[in-house]
């Protein structure tokens, strides 16, 4: 999932409403039945018309019914310029379709896509208005020297975006329309034993959602089906039909996808790929060994983990890592402590590591965490650490690389080790963490240490803050992996657009724009008139002096909102030149931000504005 690259990540795209699904297919009925009967055509033409009402209806309130309306105009065009009635209609349609289009439309490249758009519907007022919004986007007055290659870079970029984007856009109907035809053919074989449907339930499940466009129907279909013991079908030639049907078709088109990702120099969209073929074919050889994995025994693991599994250990979501032919004694509340090198009770462990004289010392792949919390979510907690850094090394993909290495994509894959565990300490409570952390203010709730390379959090009872840890970690990542010599407003910026990432069917995303919650509360502010930093002010926060002066808050929710908008304006199409200027600062090699974008400041700063005043929802 690259957030406004891969949304989904891989989580579900937004799918029509069972009520849109309604209508456009009442919709696709009468356009063939206006050809199919002359005499009809008047009846049909004024049912077209009111069925129009309800889809206008939607498209003005769902972006996502305004998408459907769009597919259905341009399949069923014919129909509007044979039938003079519903001419005015299209006009119409086309109004409500310009206004999502617009606020949509970003940047320069979505602008003039849509001038273009404009142009072809004949939309003369509204390719007006888009002329004069891209009359405002400017070059700076001094183009960098690496301009031309930055705008190549920017094109292959956007063309592999675009592969993706059209995967999103047509797998559902894809998808579904293959599984009718499976559901079909078995219908006929007479083929249906209880494990071959819920095969193909969870594989539709998978590759749909529970509730995606269909579903339910395939599902009523597949329960319906007879099974014959006399079938000339079996399991072997069931699973080669799905295979050559279904899965491998699907898996050819991800796989194509992935190498032209890579070759644009996108592996966090590579990575979200892979990730979103092994919830389809969970064992596809390629996508299990480009991510790093191996095979033991029946399981594909990481390196560390298979390191870990062949020296007799397995992890335990409750424990962490336990000897796999001990687990019984892990059951009964026993637990071996690899430093002491003996067997306790769990809750005695617990009362002698909640001191910070003797804390819990845990491992995993990339971090080494030290708790006085109790084992369970100190166990919690490094798994989180490790879920998120694989999130922090998809956002930031080509960050970690240098220029023209591919070393970014092997350590996203989990190819490269990384050079070293990243240390954690949390604290049983805020009172533990404020006597032994010395944190910098007394409101901190975590920070991260440039000086001893680690960061510092606390617990409370059962719990501890999600959203702290994931932004000082982001600190600690990008700090740790360079030479941290980000300004002040670059640096929280890229914390705060990690600090809300959630997990969604099973992935960590980090949505859409709604679920940033200071972006949220950037825009909100700004459309009701109240005090927001633009862009041109956010860049002067260069020192830690100059961050701390004024209202914090508003500090953070500037530099979320910059490096939101930054990341994503445009549909996506400069994030790469984001990553560039955010690592060159990092190195201490940055340039002014114009060089890295090919846009004047005084073009980034009101395509920001405007982003947040009229664009976002």
């Amino acid at each position: 999932m690259r957030s406004g690259l891969l949304a989904f990540a891989l989580a579900l795209p937004a799918f029509p409403s069972p009520d849109e699904d309604a209508w456009a297919a009442r919709f696709e009925d009468l356009a063939r039945r206006y050809f199919s009967s002359e005499a009809d055509r008047p009846d049909t033409a004024r049912q077209l018309s009111e069925t129009l009402d309800r889809a206008f209806s939607r498209a003005r309130a769902s972006a996502e019914a305004a998408d459907l309306l769009g597919e259905l105009l341009e399949t069923h065009k014919r129909v509007f310029e044979s039938e003079k009635s519903l001419q005015a209609r299209l006009r119409e349609a086309h109004g409500i379709l310009f206004a999502w289009k617009l606020k949509r439309a970003t940047g320069p490249g979505l602008l003039e896509d849509l001038r273009r758009w404009c142009a072809q519907k004949k939309l003369d007022e509204e390719r007006q208005k888009v002329q004069a919004l891209l009359e405002r986007v400017k070059p700076p007055a001094k183009p960098a020297p690496d301009a031309p290659r930055r705008a190549q870079l920017r094109e292959q970029r956007q063309a592999a975006r675009r592969l993706v984007d059209d995967f999103i856009a047509q797998r559902a109907r894809g998808a579904s329309a293959e599984m009718r035809k499976i559901v079909e053919w078995m219908r006929q074989e007479k083929y249906a034993p209880p494990e071959a449907r819920e095969r193909l339930k969870d594989l539709t499940r998978r590759l749909l959602g529970a509730g995606g466009p269909g579903v339910a129907e395939l599902t009523a279909a597949l329960d319906a089906l007879e099974h014959s013991p006399d079938s000339k079908v079996d399991a072997r030639r069931f699973e080669s039909r799905l295979e050559q049907q279904v899965v491998k078709p699907l898996a050819d088109r991800l796989l194509a996808a992935v190498d032209k990702c890579l070759a644009a120099r996108e592996p966090g969209l590579g990575f979200d790929l892979f990730q979103y073929l092994l919830r389809v074919d969970p064992e596809n050889t390629r996508a299990r060994r480009a991510l790093g994995q191996v095979k033991v025994q029946d399981r594909w693991l990481r390196p560390y983990d298979a390191e870990q599994f062949r020296a007799g250990w397995v992890w335990d979501d409750r424990w962490g890592w336990i000897l796999a032919r001990e687990r019984a004694r892990y059951e009964k509340g026993e637990y071996f402590d690899a430093a002491a090198k003996r067997w306790d009770t769990i809750a005695s462990w617990n009362r002698l590591h909640a001191e910070p004289s003797d804390p819990w010392k845990l491992r995993g792949e990339h971090f080494e965490l030290v708790s006085t919390a109790d084992l369970e979510l100190s166990v919690k907690i490094l798994k989180r650490l490790e879920d998120f850094f694989l999130q922090a090394f998809g956002e930031y993909d080509v960050f970690f690389a240098k220029p023209g290495s591919a070393r970014g994509a092997d350590l996203i894959f989990g190819v490269a080790p990384t050079p070293k565990r990243l240390t954690v300490h949390v604290y049983r409570s805020a009172a533990q963490f404020k006597r032994f952390a010395s944190p910098p203010t007394d409101w901190a709730a975590g920070y991260y240490s440039g000086s001893t390379g680690a960061s510092y959090f606390y617990a409370e009872g059962n719990n501890f803050s999600v959203t702290v840890l994931q932004h000082e970690l982001t600190h600690q990542i990008l700090g740790e992996f360079s030479d941290g010599g980000a300004p002040a407003w670059l640096a929280e910026g890229a914390a705060v657009y990690l600090e809300d990432a959630f997990f969604q069917d099973g992935v960590m995303t980090l949505g859409t724009v709604e679920n940033h919650r200071r972006v949220v509360e950037y825009a909100r502010n700004l459309r009701a008139g109240r005090p927001e930093h633009s862009l041109r002010r956010m860049l002067q926060f260069v020192t830690g002096r100059d961050w701390d002066q004024g209202d914090i808050a508003q500090n953070y929710r500037g530099a979320g909102a910059a490096v939101y908008f930054l990341m994503t304006f445009d549909g996506g199409r400069y994030r790469g030149d984001f990553i560039d200027f955010l690592r060159d600062s990092y190195f201490r090699a940055g340039r002014p931000i114009e060089d890295y974008f090919g846009l004047s400041l005084e073009t980034l700063d009101f395509l920001m504005d405007r982003f947040y005043r009229e664009c976002t929802p």
